[in-house]
C-alpha cells in the first residue's frame, strides 16, 4: 500500500517538522496536557490528538476554550510534563514559553492563526520549551490552505501511519473553518487525496444542501439562505414540485441531470436576488461523503454545534466515533439550524446599522453571532461592505466581523482590525483575513465602530470596486 504522505504529495519540510513533534510525544513519559479552541475545528484537533495518544498509552488530558487570557496560560492545571495547544497558541507563544520553563515542562503549539508579526516560529533548537508548528512559517495560507485540525492530524499520523483513519476528522475540522470554500489547498488538499484515495470519503459536486429529505434541505437551508424558500415549507414544496421532484425523496436518491436542475433554479434565484456572482459561484463545489457519516457537511456542524452549545465532550465523543453521540449532536445541529434561520428572518426584518465603509448587528446568541455575520453579510444585505456582529457577555461586548475572499482580494484584513481596534477599546482580538473576531470594554462600542469603519475605508482605499 502506497505511504500515506506520498498519497499527500506534501513537502519533505512539513514532514520532518511533523516527525520532530512526534519524537517529543513519543519521548514524554509523563502526563500530556492539551488546551485547544471549542469551535468545531479546535474539537476536531482535540478528538484526534486525544484518540492518537490514547492509541499510543500516553497519559492525558483535553480542554477545549473560547479564549485564552494571559492568566489562564499562567494557571493551567494539572503536573504535564508536555502541553499541547491546538487551533491557538502562536499569538501566545511567548507567554506560553515562559510558563513551561518555569514549570520545567515542554510544549507543542498547531496553530494556522497569525502570529504576532514573527518571521520565524519558536523551536526547541534555539534552547525554549517550545516546538512550534504554524503553516504560515513553512509558506502555507493558514486561512485557507491548512486548519488547526489538519495539523493535528498530520501530527497524529506521524506518531503512528493507523493514525490515517482520522483523515475524516481533519477534514471535518477544515469544514467547520470554511475552508473549503471554494476547495481544498495545500495541505488541506494532501488530506483529502488521502481520504478519497483509501476510500474513507467520495466526493459528488453540487451546492452544499443537506437534509433528511429534499423538503427538509431547501426549507432549512442557510447557506445559500434563498429569499422566499429558506423557512418557508408552503414555497418550497410547490417549487419541488414543479420542478417533478418529490419532496420527501432523499439528496442522495438525485440524478445528477436532477441536481442540475435544482441547482441551476437556485444559482439563477440567488443572482436575481442581487447575491454577488462570486459568492453564488462558490456554491458549486465538492461534498464529500463518508459511509458512516453521511454528508461531511452534517459531521463538521454538528462537531461545530457542541461547541457552540458548551458541549465540547460530546463533540469528542463524536470524534471517537461514539454512534449515539453523533446521533445528538445531528439532532441538535438540525435544531440550531432552525434558530440561526429565526434569527436571520429577523435581521432580515430589521436590518443592519449602515456606516460609510461596514454594516453592524446586535445578535442576542453570543455563540452565532459570527455565522449571522457571515449569512448577513453573504445573503442579506451589501456585500461590498464586511459585517460586524456585536453581543454582550458579562460585562463586555463580543465582536465578530465577516466578509468575503473578493473583498480580502482587493485589500481588507477583518484580523489586522480587529486586532487593532479592539487593543484600541480595551480589549483585544484576531483571527483570518476573511473572519475575526475580538471583545473590547461595554463602553467603548461607539469608538470602536468608528475606528473599524476608519480602517476598512483606508484598506480598500483606491479600489474601483470598493464601497
Amino acid at each position: 500500500m502506497e505511504d500515506a504522505w506520498n498519497l499527500m504529495k506534501l513537502p519533505a519540510s512539513i514532514s520532518e517538522r511533523f516527525g520532530e513533534a512526534a519524537a517529543l510525544v513519543e519521548s514524554t513519559a509523563g502526563a500530556i496536557r492539551i488546551i485547544s479552541h471549542y469551535d468545531g475545528d479546535g474539537i476536531s484537533s482535540a478528538g484526534i490528538l486525544t484518540r492518537a495518544l490514547y492509541r499510543s498509552g500516553k497519559k492525558f488530558k483535553a480542554t477545549m476554550v473560547s479564549v485564552l487570557e494571559d492568566e489562564d496560560i499562567e494557571n493551567i492545571d494539572g503536573d504535564f510534563e508536555l502541553l499541547i495547544v491546538s487551533d491557538m497558541g502562536s499569538s501566545q507563544a511567548d507567554r506560553f514559553s515562559r510558563m513551561l520553563i518555569e514549570r520545567g515542562a515542554r510544549g507543542i503549539i498547531l496553530d494556522h492563526h497569525l502570529a504576532d508579526g514573527r518571521d520565524r516560529p519558536f523551536s526547541l533548537h534555539d534552547g525554549g520549551a517550545i516546538h512550534e508548528i504554524n503553516p504560515r512559517f513553512l509558506g502555507i495560507n493558514g486561512t485557507t490552505g491548512c486548519s488547526g485540525s489538519t495539523l493535528a492530524f498530520l501530527l497524529a499520523l506521524s506518531m503512528d501511519p493507523v493514525n490515517e483513519d482520522l483523515c475524516i476528522f481533519s477534514l471535518a475540522g477544515s469544514l467547520a473553518d470554511r475552508q473549503h470554500v471554494p476547495m481544498f489547498s495545500e495541505l488541506n488538499l494532501g488530506v483529502r487525496e488521502l481520504a478519497v484515495a483509501r476510500g474513507y470519503l467520495t466526493s459528488r459536486r453540487g451546492m452544499p444542501f443537506s437534509g433528511r429529505n429534499l423538503l427538509e434541505a431547501l426549507v432549512t437551508s442557510n447557506d445559500p439562505f434563498i429569499k422566499g424558500l429558506s423557512g418557508n415549507e408552503k414555497e418550497s414544496r410547490e417549487l419541488l414540485e414543479l420542478l417533478g421532484m418529490e419532496p420527501e425523496r432523499t439528496l442522495d436518491s438525485l440524478k445528477d441531470d436532477e441536481l442540475k436542475v435544482l441547482h441551476s433554479y437556485v444559482y439563477i434565484r440567488l443572482l436575481r436576488e442581487g447575491i454577488s456572482p462570486y459568492i453564488v459561484h462558490e456554491l458549486f463545489r465538492e461534498n464529500l461523503f463518508s459511509e458512516r457519516y453521511g454528508n461531511l457537511l452534517d459531521l463538521a456542524y454538528s462537531i461545530d454545534t457542541c461547541g457552540r452549545n458548551g458541549e465540547m465532550g460530546k463533540g469528542v465523543r463524536v470524534v471517537w466515533g461514539d454512534p449515539e453521540a453523533y446521533k445528538e449532536a445531528l439532532n441538535d445541529r438540525y435544531e440550531k439550524k432552525k434558530i440561526i434561520q429565526e434569527l436571520l428572518q429577523r435581521t432580515l426584518k430589521e436590518g443592519a446599522n449602515e456606516m460609510d465603509h461596514i454594516l453592524w448587528l446586535r445578535v442576542e446568541e453570543k455563540n452565532l453571532a459570527g455565522t449571522i455575520a457571515g449569512l448577513a453579510h453573504n445573503y442579506l444585505f451589501d456585500h461590498e461592505k464586511p459585517v460586524i456582529a456585536i453581543s454582550r457577555d458579562d460585562g463586555k461586548i463580543n465582536i465578530s466581523g465577516r466578509a468575503d475572499r473578493e473583498l480580502c482580494g482587493r485589500g481588507l484584513n477583518l484580523a489586522v482590525i480587529m486586532k487593532e481596534a479592539g487593543s484600541a477599546c480595551g480589549g483585544g482580538g484576531g483571527g483570518h483575513d476573511v473572519a475575526a473576531g475580538g471583545h473590547i470594554r461595554e463602553d467603548q462600542l461607539e469608538k470602536f465602530l468608528e475606528i473599524c469603519n476608519k480602517m476598512v475605508g483606508e484598506q480598500l482605499e483606491g479600489d474601483s470596486g470598493g464601497g
